[in-house]
């Protein structure tokens, strides 16, 4: 099912809890609690994605940071990886822990705003 949150749109998958925090994060946990999503939209402004990325890898125990046009991304434990980049006056951050069928289809129906 497709829902808006501040920043994007996605499909939910059947079965996944969304939590949200207006204005921060929104979360979707699958009913298994296998996999964890988290989005995050955000102000850019002022905010370096590389070293916004940095911060959060090293907090997290993350990997080094790998950038890929603009992207930022680092692994994460055992099975987490965090995705860092800026879009006009938007930082937007998207992490994902564990696995799951429905996962690519959650990630692959996010559309910004």
């Amino acid at each position: 099912m497709a829902r808006d949150f501040d920043g994007f749109r996605a499909d939910v998958p059947p079965g996944w809890e969304v939590m949200e925090e207006k204005g921060a994060m929104v979360g979707f946990v699958s009913p298994d609690r296998e996999a964890i999503v988290t989005v995050t939209v955000a102000s850019a402004q002022d905010v370096d994605p590389a070293a916004f990325a940095a911060e959060m890898a090293r907090g997290l125990g993350g990997s080094d940071i790998m950038e890929e046009d603009g992207v930022y991304s680092f692994a994460f434990g055992d099975n987490g990886v965090t995705v860092v980049h800026v879009a006009g006056t938007d930082l937007r951050v998207i992490s994902i822990i564990g696995g799951h069928p429905a996962l690519e289809g959650l990630i692959d129906s996010i559309e910004w705003h």
